[in-house]
């Protein structure tokens, strides 16, 4: 027999889940997991499915919308305004000048002579149509519609032209859109086994047929032949238009105000109705008596709207002639619509839909949009703080490698026909390329709120010391070299002529006449006697 134990039921311990940090933590209320996953991957296969459908959206939405033209003008006057200015500065010890001071001279007769090439269209262009300037506008122009800009450095021997060396622009689109891994060519570009442009793969018209061609990335001696400029990740080969994020966004603001256009239109072309009681079913039944086979018989309302018919016939509402009044029949009234578009939410909502544009570009919204309503001293000039590190970096990482491929390729051919001496010859400047062909490019200054405020903290930086000529005049699109060279001209012009020195510092003796006391000293008097003439006058 079965001895009974009774059974001592036991609580079930169930452990908590131990504490963790984590990306992505358990979604309980499912927004995270109802998002769809997206693909991860390179940032080259990123571009290459999308590159052909935004390259045409961001140059259709340039070409037909005022808002995103306007926008990259004015992208484009903030970094180039009318072009860079070289300011070369080669490396003296490395080139193999005997001094400082004569690298320095060597480098202002190299800008002197690249400012009179560059701008003449005849000389620096194969087309001879645009100065450097204008290309690099072009250039900067293209790599907001397809996300880079293209180019290829000529040698051509022209009538009327001193030089060979030729600046050829051409569209991006000419890079053909073909990827074969055996070949290692990426979207058009030859790539070496450490991803290093060595060739270009491109259609050519030539005798009114297209056909693809292969051209080397540069010569045997270092030389470019191709300028492929855009700014990405690092294993992209190809660029991607900065208007991607936003074609959506443009999109939305386009249907919004075709749609709240069409609204008002609807709306505003005034719309006038004549609003009468009519009559009802059980009017109408009751004008109505049975007739032969059960039809009704609409003698008196047929009485009744003949007699609507006559009046009506004498009488007529014409909204084209201005004050012009009819009498109704009675039981009507005349009703007058207007317009209730745009709603209260339109503005604000396309406000923000072209900040987001704005942002995207790299301009501020006030300068797109020439909307200054809201904004005050204090936004601008915060605006301003804010997006100039952008256009600093546009500048260095668009516009200035156009301007130094060009340099490099005008400066090899000037040493090379002995027309800009070199220490060494050509074949020194082979080797030291790099070093010879240093430079920064300077853009416009940057705009301020307060040109004297923006000059008094010019100043303080200057006295404190934490700031040097240099700098600042880098920040105006000068070169301080040129600045003092032209100040000095100016003294020395105004010296000969015994006028005194615009430049001198304020309270040198220099300021005054000859002969005469200090500036300040005359100044001072000038005032006096101006004060006791006025009171004498009043």
């Amino acid at each position: 027999m079965k001895t009974s134990v009774p059974t001592i039921p036991r609580q079930t311990v169930v452990q908590a889940p131990r504490p963790a940090a984590q990306f992505l933590r358990p979604d309980k209320s499912g927004f995270i997991s109802g998002w769809p996953r997206p693909a991860l991957r390179e940032a080259s296969a990123d571009v290459r499915q999308a590159w052909g459908a935004v390259a045409s959206r961001a140059v259709e939405t340039i070409q037909n919308s005022g808002w995103m033209t306007g926008a990259v003008d004015q992208a484009i006057s903030d970094t180039l305004g009318t072009g860079l200015k070289l300011n070369a500065n080669p490396d003296w010890e490395v080139c193999g000048f005997k001094s400082e001071e004569a690298a320095s001279e060597w480098a202002r007769k190299a800008e002197k002579r690249f400012r009179s090439w560059s701008r003449k269209p005849l000389e620096c262009d194969a087309r001879g149509k645009m100065t450097i300037s204008q290309m690099a506008d072009a250039a900067l122009r293209s790599h907001y519609a397809f996300g880079e800009s293209t180019a290829r450095i000529l040698t051509r021997r022209r009538r009327f032209a001193t030089t060979e060396t030729k600046v050829q622009l051409f569209s991006p689109l000419r890079l053909v859109q073909e990827t074969r891994e055996e070949a290692r060519l990426h979207q058009g570009v030859f790539l070496d086994a450490d991803g290093l442009p060595i060739g270009y793969r491109l259609r050519v018209r030539k005798d009114g047929a297209e056909e693809t061609i292969n051209l080397p990335a540069r010569d045997r001696d270092g030389r470019a032949l191709i300028v492929h400029i855009f700014d990405g990740a690092a294993d992209q080969t190809r660029g991607i238009s900065p208007f991607a994020p936003i074609l959506k966004v443009f999109r939305q603001a386009d249907q919004l105000a075709d749609a709240t256009l069409v609204a008002a239109l609807m709306q505003t072309i005034f719309a006038a109705t004549v609003k009468s009681d009519g009559l009802s079913d059980e009017v109408f039944d009751g004008m109505t008596v049975p007739g032969e086979g059960g039809q009704p018989d609409l003698t008196g309302l047929e009485a009744f709207l003949g007699v609507k018919e006559q009046f009506w016939s004498g009488n007529r509402i014409d909204l084209s002639q201005h004050g012009r009044i009819n009498h109704l029949f009675f039981g009507e009234e005349l009703e007058f619509h207007n317009s209730n578009h745009p709603h209260n939410n339109y503005l604000p909502f396309m406000r923000n839909l072209l900040r987001e544009i704005a942002r995207a570009i790299g301009v501020s919204y006030e300068a797109m949009a020439f909307d200054y309503e809201n904004a005050t001293y204090s936004s601008v000039r915060m605006g301003i703080a804010s997006l100039w590190p952008l256009v600093v970096r546009r500048r260095q990482f668009v516009s200035s490698p156009f301007y130094q491929a060009v340099y490099d390729a005008w400066m090899e051919e000037q040493v090379f026909k002995g027309w800009l001496p070199f220490p060494g010859g050509y074949q020194a400047f082979l080797k030291v390329r790099t070093a010879a062909t240093q430079a920064e490019w300077n853009g416009p200054a940057k705009p301020t709120a307060d040109d004297l405020k923006s000059a008094k903290s010019m100043g303080e930086r200057l006295e404190r010391g934490v700031s040097n000529l240099a700098i600042e005049c880098a920040d105006l699109g000068f070169d301080w070299e040129d600045i003092a060279d032209q100040r000095a001209r100016e003294s020395a012009y105004y010296q000969q002529r015994g006028l005194p020195d615009p430049h001198a510092a304020k309270g040198s003796p220099l300021v005054g006449h000859n002969g005469g006391p200090p500036m300040d000293d005359a100044v001072e008097e000038d005032a006096d006697t101006g004060d006791e003439t006025q009171q004498e006058d009043v």
